[in-house]
């Protein structure tokens, strides 16, 4: 999350309430936000970070398997983008991504920041 947001959200904690746990970002400026309370983009990141999290938790004990995201992206920034094609260009030394989109621009963005990855356009 601290990656993908270029250190804005320096990590993640939980706090306890009645029944359970929630889940809050940390700022770099030392405020904290309720996940909740995040913004679209922010949210739809933190979900990316935690998925990625849970994926490199399972293949670290197991064979790699294929990481599968649609369209997760469609909120974020350039420079948030570019940050999560980074991730997925470490990613891919160890196992495949697969990445769906239709969007040009951020087939672009992977383009550049990811040497030899491997756009397919369909009809």
């Amino acid at each position: 999350f601290a990656l993908m947001t270029r250190g804005q959200y320096s990590g993640l904690t939980t706090q306890p309430v009645k029944g359970g746990e929630v889940l809050i970002a940390l700022q770099r400026d030392g405020q904290s936000k309720v996940a909740d309370a995040l913004s679209k983009g922010a949210r739809f990141q933190l979900y990316l970070a935690l998925r990625l999290a849970g994926y490199y938790e399972f293949a670290q004990f197991r064979p790699a398997v294929p990481f599968i995201a649609d369209d997760i992206m469609e909120t974020f920034d350039h420079v948030r983008s570019e940050e999560v094609f980074r991730l997925f260009g470490e990613m891919a030394s160890a196992g495949q991504v697969i990445y769906l989109t239709h969007h040009q621009h951020l087939c672009e963005i992977a383009k550049t920041v990811v040497p030899g990855v491997a756009v397919h356009e369909l009809g």
